[in-house]
């Protein structure tokens, strides 16, 4: 092992809290555990009625390393309360951390070991395992979506994301690229682009991300989750979901994917260096991709002319939004149901 190896990587915590009480002492004890311990805790709360605050303020006493608690002046939402907490870390490297769950001891030495075993990172995403309220495991590996290995830029679908607080950043990703004004989300339930989908567009625009399989968190379940439930869905229940997407849906994620290319062009400009930008300006034009195959798909399923779906159908293909490069392409299902659509038409919708 060489020096460099051998400084202690400073990792920061960067955490959103509101109205956390029922299980913040566990997730708080957790990092406590952590055999890399964090570089600092960074909390910042958005403006709870509760006894998160004192229950920060107590264990900041004891805690083996600093914790800085900012409490917000209005409430900020979630994502921008936990970019909020990111830019104020002074580590190398930034994990966001969720206020009810739990991690394994071994969580920021396994993302500690990746930014030694690789250079050039930007990202590192990790796998929890799915538990109930009271931390029983449901045996599901979460969100286990990537093979365990390194990723170079614009490597995955332009639209993608994986859970915030399975995410280990470079700290001045959020230095150079503004995070405070993003652009409308491409999930309809969010108003902007979430934490966890903003930092998943930059570090596919600038390329190291590092994959690792091994679960590091529980990832608790429960009725005060701002998330969903994860359940397995049956095929029948997918494939119902799947027919009420439509025209509609489409038209709006090609509005979207023109967002996130005009931001990226801006982002190009504020690149640490020649290869970034390269990169940047690579997924900028997946993106004007995406948007074009989008218009077209909304357009084939707004058609009622057999033909006309038939001719949209060819301009997605040749595009590559079927089959080409991870950036813009949908795969095969997409285009089964495309196929199905030109069949049918409507009538999809009733059978």
């Amino acid at each position: 092992m060489n020096n460099a190896a051998a400084i202690p990587v400073r990792i920061s915590v960067a955490m959103a809290t509101y109205n956390g009480e029922r299980f913040l002492p566990e997730q708080l004890n957790s990092l406590a555990l952590q055999k890399h311990l964090p570089y600092e805790l960074v909390a910042c709360d958005d403006g709870s009625t509760d006894d998160t605050v004192s229950i920060l303020q107590e264990f900041s006493r004891r805690a083996p390393f600093p914790v800085h608690i900012h409490q917000n002046k209005v409430n900020l939402g979630y994502s921008d309360n936990f970019l909020k907490a990111a830019r104020a870390c002074d580590g190398e490297w930034v994990a966001f951390c969720d206020q009810d769950d739990v991690w394994l001891e071994n969580k920021l030495q396994m993302a500690a070991q990746a930014t030694q075993k690789h250079t050039n990172l930007n990202l590192i995403l990790q796998n929890a395992l799915i538990t109930d309220s009271r931390l029983n495991s449901r045996g599901r590996l979460f969100p286990n979506k990537l093979r365990r290995g390194t990723y170079q830029a614009n490597r995955q679908y332009g639209f993608w994301v994986w859970p915030g607080f399975l995410k280990t950043m470079r700290a001045d990703n959020f230095s150079l690229f503004q995070s405070t004004d993003r652009p409308r989300s491409y999930f309809p339930g969010d108003s902007v682009q979430t934490h966890d989908k903003w930092t998943c567009m930059v570090a596919n625009a600038v390329g190291g991300i590092a994959v690792q399989d091994q679960p590091v968190a529980l990832y608790r379940r429960h009725d005060e989750a701002l998330t969903g439930s994860y359940s397995i869905q049956s095929p029948r229940a997918r494939l119902e979901k799947a027919k009420l997407v439509g025209s509609s849906h489409y038209a709006f994620l090609s509005s979207v994917a023109l967002e996130y290319s005009c931001l990226l062009e801006g982002y190009r400009f504020t690149a640490k260096d020649r290869y970034q930008e390269s990169t940047i300006s690579q997924s900028a034009l997946g993106f004007q991709k995406i948007a074009k195959i989008q218009d077209s798909r909304s357009r084939l399923y707004r058609e009622s002319s057999y033909l006309k779906r038939l001719r949209y159908f060819g301009e997605i293909a040749r595009h590559g939004g079927y089959i080409g490069k991870a950036f813009h392409s949908m795969g095969l299902k997409s285009m089964a149901k495309d196929l199905a659509w030109i069949a049918c038409g409507s009538r999809c919708l009733s059978r």
